[in-house]
Parts: C-alpha cells; structure tokens; sequence
C-alpha cells in the first residue's frame, strides 16, 4: 500500500471543476474562494488485482459540471454525481466482502451546506441490534472531501477541514425505528458512536468486513494471508 495516484479531481469532473471551486459566493459556496488541491488515492490492494479506488471507478459516468452553473446546478448534479459514486463504492466493496457478510447497499446522498461541490453518500448498512420498535445499524459513508466526524451535533456531525477536494469513508453507529428514520447515534458502540474514518481504501474494507461479519480485523488478515498463500 506505500505505492498511491495522485489524481487531480478535475481529471474526474471536467477541468471547468476547478473554476467552479474558486468561483465567489454567489455560485459555488459560502467562501469567497476555494482552491482545488491534489489528493492522493490508494488502489485495492495494490500489486494484486489493481482495482482503482471509488473515484477513479466512477469518472466516466460523472455528469459535468460548469462555471457557467449556479449554486442550485452544481448541488444537483455533484447530488447524482455522489450517488454514483456510492453505487460504485457499495460494488466495488461488496464484491471483496467475505460470504456471509450483512452488508446492504443503500443508496442516499446529501450536499454539505452553503458548499454545493462537497457532499457525501451512504452507500451500505448492517443491521447490528433489534428490538420491538428500533434497530441498531451501521451506516457507511463515502465522501469527496476530508472531515472531522463530532457526534456531539447531530445536525452537523462531519466539518469539513478544508473546502479542497478529496476522498473519505467512514462508519456510522446509529438507531433508527422501523421505518429506518434517524434515532440518533449509537454512543455505546465505537468511539462515541464513530465506527471509523480512513481515507485508506484497504483499511476500510477490513474495517467493513470485520462489521459485517463480527471477524475481528486481525481475524480477516490472517484469512487473507492464509488465501494468498494457498492454506486452507
């Protein structure tokens, strides 16, 4: 994993991405400029199957986005830009699960606030509790920025480090009814109700796989090693 791209996000959006990130308030965000940083992305377990990471996956599919676009366009397409890519990501993720897992895709993205370029999508859920009228469940998250998760606001759990583009995925422990309506979080599991942050495409599959099928991450690399080297 020490080998990585660095993509330039524009090269997945169309080059006009980066005027739109630096354009003034009244078409792209709240901030008077943003700049378009390099991010570095990891490929799946690089040197074996060479499977790119969710963003590099998703490119060709992107719906364009333009200067000329105001704050209301550019939400709506980055909206169905990010559930492609959380179609995408569930894909690509479910594909390298272990059988028996309880992954579930779930598709549904969001636009943060005031910065119309930036937003996530939750692309899978396990079910980790029932009772008669809620249920436990582990969300998980893709991103195409970078944030600090505080499940102390509700309203506002993820703030952004930067208005820069990038890539984030991370788990979620929530109670919701049976309608799957938001409860709140779970802050008996994870670190206040946060299962895990990475931007490291190898580390979340572990972290996925170790929820979804009660394995410890020890438990699943060992497995793994134990594949590669043809021991049963």
């Amino acid at each position: 994993m020490s080998t990585v791209s660095k993509l330039q996000y524009g090269s997945r959006f169309g080059e006009d991405v980066a005027k739109i990130a630096k354009a003034p308030l009244s078409v792209a965000s709240s901030a008077t400029e943003a700049m378009v940083a390099s991010a570095r992305y990891t490929r799946w377990f690089h040197g074996e199957d060479g499977q790119p990471e969710p963003l590099s996956t998703s490119s060709r599919k992107f719906r364009p986005l333009t200067p000329e676009m105001l704050a209301a366009e550019v939400a709506a397409v980055t909206k169905d830009n990010l559930a492609i890519l959380g179609e995408d990501a569930s894909d690509l993720f479910t594909a390298r699960l272990p059988n028996g897992h309880r992954l579930r895709k779930a598709i549904r993205s969001s636009i943060l606030p005031r910065i119309p370029y930036l937003g996530a999508c939750k692309f899978g859920e396990i079910l980790t509790d029932r009772s008669d009228d809620k249920l436990g469940v582990t969300q998980i998250f893709i991103t195409n920025f970078d944030a600090e998760l505080d499940t102390r606001d509700p309203a506002n759990f993820y703030k952004p480090v930067s208005r820069d583009f990038d890539q984030m995925i991370f788990g979620l422990h929530m109670i919701v009814d049976r309608d799957g309506k938001p409860l709140g979080f779970n802050r008996e599991r994870g670190r206040d109700g946060i299962a895990f942050k990475t931007k490291d495409i190898t580390e979340a599959l572990y972290q996925i796989a170790s929820a979804s099928t009660g394995l410890s991450i020890q438990e699943l690399a060992a497995r793994a090693r134990n594949a590669k080297a043809g021991i049963k």
